[in-house]
């Protein structure tokens, strides 16, 4: 993630540095696509971790 946060700050497209807002939340970002759309990645949300314990 931090990578990913890294080559989009180098473009241009990283609306505001990553945050980690704890559990369940987790480490979050958004950045800003051609278009202009948002997108948003994170790490540690709980639904990742109820998709790795195959919880669906």
């Amino acid at each position: 993630m931090d990578v990913l946060c890294d080559q989009a700050r180098q473009a241009g497209v990283l609306v505001d540095e990553p945050k980690d807002s704890g559990y369940p939340v987790g480490y979050w970002v958004f950045l800003r696509d051609p278009d202009g759309h948002t997108l948003e990645l994170s790490y540690g949300q709980e639904i990742g971790i109820t998709v790795e314990q195959g919880n669906t």
